[in-house]
């Protein structure tokens, strides 16, 4: 099974910045983005990122508000949070050299089995083995496993890695799950291991493996107020990221409203209905926003506040001066 699927990694792989040197920095910088993100958006960012941090000693230095403004718009922004921590203990406890020993990295900040097992095996060519969402779905098409058992599975993945070579074995599954054995539509006929494959013998590909049930979605509704002076605005601070004021209810003031934006954070969608108006400056701080690290949520409240012919559109009884709710 793994000469054919090492043969379709080497000619179909996509040509990923660490892949050309596997440098270790990098291949725990790349690990760290597609949690959560896809390949083609973590790109840019990775290339930025590494081209201001180009070592762990160079993100050890930096400051973190720096950091997490090339993060902005990547999400789960806890994830740089934890690169920066653990990239100062790198720099003060092992020379800025990222170790190669499984135990010592599971005692870094934000390196649990997964992320120990990527590193080891992709950047050193150890053989720890990974499982992803996309190594769990070839796996468990491979053997026909109709129920998620997370132990046969990390035994699976082991016992490939230990058979060939690890860095090719661990991202031939991972690449093979993302562009030919998908969640949907796996494209059965491309399979370099199609002859192995327990799921495609039996005609069980849509139902391999079983669906994790999805906590049900929170619809919340919130108001954003835009308190401009010049060229900076009122923001607060959350887990390092700035924001303008939100509230589950207009504070009992004047406002004006400019707009409407959506936003997602895993199974919360935020409807934020965003207004104009001054607030009581004590609990905020003035800040120019180009300046700062902002979310992906804070640049739509933002847009919504340069767009003036969305407010133009808004009916006339909305874009007059409202107190409390609307």
């Amino acid at each position: 099974m793994l000469e054919p699927l090492i043969k379709w990694f080497e000619k179909n792989q996509r040509p990923l910045p660490w892949r050309t040197s596997y440098d270790p920095y990098q291949v725990w910088v790349s690990e760290v983005m597609l949690q959560q993100t896809q390949v083609e958006t973590a790109l840019p960012y990775f290339e930025r990122f590494v081209r201001e941090f180009p070592s762990v000693d160079a993100l050890a230095k930096a400051d973190e508000e720096r950091v997490l403004k090339l993060w902005a718009g990547l999400g789960y922004y806890r994830r740089a949070k934890n690169l920066i921590a653990a990239a100062r203990e790198i720099a003060a406890k092992h020379g800025g050299k990222i170790p190669a020993d499984y135990e010592t990295l599971l005692q870094l900040p934000g390196i649990g089995q997964y992320m120990a097992g990527a590193i080891l095996s992709i950047a050193f060519n150890e053989p720890y083995p990974v499982v992803d969402g996309n190594v769990r779905r070839v796996l468990s098409r491979l053997y026909g496993w109709t129920e998620d058992d997370p132990k046969a599975l990390w035994d699976a993945a082991g016992g490939a890695v230990r058979e060939g070579e690890p860095r090719l074995v661990n991202q031939a599954l991972m690449e093979l799950g993302a562009k030919i054995c998908s969640f949907r539509s796996p494209r059965c006929l491309l399979c370099p291991i199609q002859t192995s494959c327990a799921a495609f013998k039996t005609g069980m590909q849509d139902k391999i493996p079983p669906v994790k049930k999805r906590p049900a979605v929170v619809h919340v509704h919130l108001f954003a107020v835009i308190h401009r002076r010049g060229s900076r605005y009122l923001m607060k601070p959350v887990d390092g990221m700035w924001e303008f004021p939100m509230f589950p209810e207009l504070p009992p003031r004047s406002f004006n409203k400019i707009g409407q934006c959506r936003h997602t954070i895993t199974h919360h969608r935020l409807d934020v209905s965003v207004y104009e108006g001054k607030l009581e400056t004590k609990d905020f701080v003035w800040k120019e926003i180009e300046r700062i690290p902002i979310s992906s949520l804070t640049k739509k409240i933002w847009n919504t506040s340069l767009s003036p012919e969305r407010a133009a559109r808004q009916p006339a009884g909305r874009r007059a001066p409202l107190t409390g709710l609307p």
